[in-house]
């Protein structure tokens, strides 16, 4: 994994925990649940942005290496990482 990709990936990862945090927050408040929810749900798009880069990752970088070195197993861990992640 690149520098650049690490550094975004930890930009948003800082971008979910602060919404986590909010969360956290708004429950101690009890705030509207809607609002709690909506929060949830924005933490939830955030992880799933971090998910999407490190898939990217996996697949240009692990995926690709292990095909060319001709590792059949890598189509089973393929197949497992993309039922769990769907």
């Amino acid at each position: 994994m690149d520098e650049e990709l690490k550094a975004d990936l930890r930009r948003r990862l800082s971008k979910a925990s602060g919404q986590v945090l909010g969360v956290n927050r708004m429950i101690d408040e009890d705030r509207y649940c809607v609002d709690v929810l909506d929060q949830i749900a924005a933490a939830q798009k955030a992880l799933d942005g971090v998910a999407k880069k490190v898939m990217r990752n996996y697949l240009q970088s692990c995926v690709t290496d292990a095909i060319s070195g001709g590792d059949p197993l890598i189509y089973d861990e393929l197949m497992g990482v993309i039922f769990r992640h769907r």
